[in-house]
């Protein structure tokens, strides 16, 4: 299933787009992006895994990037293997957003590589604002969709309502499976404690990736019962 991405003219197609992406400089409406202040587009990486079962997870949009984040950036340039050097060279990997996620979808049977990614590309302007809906999809479409199609017909994991809300519009030709985000705990934890009393319950509804009609499924585990 992952040979398309483990395939170089992939890999050279993903590091393609993220040139254009970290270098884009559209400004969209309510976020931030100031390359010489080291905010710059990001949360595109590739985990390389050794399993077969391959997915997108997709997240909302970049948290507010640190000052040791936003130095490496300028120190580095803008270019996209500064993304991917930060997520190696620091601690990013393994902080709860990546590891609780990675443990949970391994569990349910994930086990091969993961295109990380978000909706939008950029923190907001204002921690406190919503993004935008203009912004949320001039990114979609500009990079998103683009991303997705690199990878040969994966499975998309989305991280919390809204991403599970438009991945299940954007994507209807994909399976769609919703978790909670990483850091709404409560809902997180509860649905980990759930997952491993009944995985054969998760596993089974997961199985299922149409619906009768051929249809592709948008399920969001929260509501398994």
């Amino acid at each position: 299933m992952s040979k398309k991405i483990k395939g170089t003219k992939s890999i050279d197609a993903l590091n393609y787009l993220g040139e254009k992406l970290v270098k884009c400089n559209l400004n969209c409406e309510g976020i931030n992006n100031k390359p010489k202040a080291g905010i710059i587009p990001r949360g595109l990486i590739f985990d390389a895994r050794k399993g077969a079962k391959i997915c997108v997870v997709v997240g909302l949009n970049p948290f507010e990037g640190k000052k040791d984040e936003r130095d490496y950036y300028r120190n580095k340039g803008v270019k996209y293997s500064s993304i991917s050097g930060y997520f190696q060279d620091s601690n990013l990997k393994n902080k709860r957003y990546y590891k609780m996620t990675k443990a949970m979808i391994t569990r349910l049977g994930f086990d091969g590589d993961i295109l990380w990614t978000d909706l939008v590309k950029c923190e907001l302007k204002n921690k406190k604002d919503k993004l935008p809906l203009s912004t949320l999809r001039v990114c979609i479409n500009r990079f998103l969709k683009k991303e997705i199609a690199l990878l040969n017909n994966p499975t998309i994991i989305t991280l919390g309502k809204d991403s599970f809300k438009y991945c299940a519009l954007s994507f209807p030709d994909h399976f769609i499976i919703g978790i909670p985000h990483p850091n709404a705990r409560g809902d997180f934890s509860e649905l980990k404690k759930r997952i491993d009393k009944n995985s054969r319950l998760f596993t089974r509804e997961i199985s299922e990736t149409k619906d009768s009609n051929g249809n592709y499924r948008a399920i969001n585990l929260k509501y398994i019962k």
